[in-house]
């Protein structure tokens, strides 16, 4: 249940679902629009839940707007065009009349989205709220201005191998594309006749590096402060975290500075938790990112099972985390960390407890 006390960390559970970008039998404008209706139909239908109060809001952000304007023959009306837009839909597929944000925090939207969300109920201003991201960035104008970056990887590897977190030949990122909504909900409302929760959050914190617009602190200290702090608001301690979900883009310079951030609040390798991230797998969805990449964590948690990172074959020697390599790794996870980071500076962490929800 939530406590208010500065000493207690809020407590809200979540339910939730991911969804990939196939095509819905909605008649939104955008892909965009489908994935979020969706995804969000989805996490509502498996949270036994329904949005018939004003006590429901929606937290549904996105990078950027939508980018079939570049490429569409047909004509986008105006109100798609909006980074609102998905959220837009949602509101009004659903009845949903209480608190409405659209985050933009670039890669760190998806997981900005659900601290969001939790905010609202935290505030009063909900008892549920829809929470997560969608992008559907996979785009000639994208891919080119991320090549120029040079945070894409080699083009003659395939796609399903060329995305290598914390490798050392790691050369970059593969773009995805996708959606993950979750239901939060007030723990006391829930009772017998709904699902269980598949976890409960504990604390979220948002924080901003302002080292460069995409450049990252090669030495950390954002991350290290918003970890060292994330743990200290919680009053847990880092033997207690049993599996961190990491940003893990596969390129340079974002893979060693989590990891200088891990090494320098967990201690040596040996003593850490468990590592993983699942970018290899499904690529970078920017905006969607860091909710795809939450429902992982719950996932793990449900089930027991961390998944490895994939396409990691040989750790950089300079990343001195303690990864999920190659096999996955059963055993059960009570405590959870999730980071994403966004350009601009964006940090955005979080801390789950597993939830009573079965595996299937």
């Amino acid at each position: 249940a939530f406590n208010h006390s500065p000493l207690d960390p809020a407590v809200t559970s979540i339910s939730g679902a991911l969804s990939l970008p196939e095509d819905d039998s909605t008649l939104a404008a955008t892909l965009a629009e489908r994935i979020a209706l969706r995804s969000a139909r989805e996490a509502i239908e498996d949270s036994g839940l329904l949005p018939n109060s004003e006590r429901w809001g929606a937290v549904i952000g996105t990078s950027k707007g939508p980018l079939d304007l570049f490429s569409s023959e047909n004509e986008i009306p105006f109100p798609s065009l909006w980074p609102s837009a998905p959220l837009s839909r949602v509101l009004n597929e659903f009845f949903i009349k209480g608190a409405a944000l659209c985050p933009v925090a670039a890669c760190a939207t998806g997981l900005d989205a659900v601290l969001r969300g939790v905010q609202l109920i935290e505030q009063g201003d909900c008892d549920y709220v829809i929470a997560g991201s969608v992008d559907a960035s996979i785009n000639p104008y994208v891919l080119n201005s991320y090549r120029r970056l040079g945070v894409l990887a080699r083009k003659d590897l395939s796609a399903t191998s060329a995305c290598r977190p914390f490798d050392e030949e790691r050369s970059g990122f593969v773009l995805g594309s996708g959606g993950a909504m979750f239901v939060l909900a007030r723990e006391e409302l829930l009772d017998q006749s709904t699902p269980a929760p598949y976890g409960y959050w504990e604390r979220g914190i948002r924080y901003n590096d302002a080292i460069g617009l995409t450049q990252l602190d090669p030495e950390a200290n954002g991350l290290i402060r918003l970890l060292g702090d994330l743990l200290k608001q919680t009053g847990r301690k880092p033997e207690e975290i049993d599996l961190l979900n990491l940003h893990g883009t596969g390129t340079r310079a974002n893979d060693l500075c989590e990891a200088t951030a891990v090494s320098c609040i967990f201690g040596e390798t040996s003593r850490q938790p468990w590592s993983t991230a699942s970018k290899g797998a499904h690529g970078h969805a920017l905006g969607a990112a860091g909710s795809i990449e939450l429902a992982w964590l719950l996932l793990s948690m449900r089930d027991g099972l961390i998944p490895p990172i994939r396409n990691l074959e040989n750790l950089d020697s300079d990343c001195k985390i303690r990864p999920v390599q190659r096999e996955t790794i059963e055993q059960p996870v009570e405590l959870g960390i999730k980071l994403s980071l966004g350009f601009g500076g964006h940090l955005t962490a979080c801390l789950i407890r597993r939830g009573k929800r079965s595996s299937i």
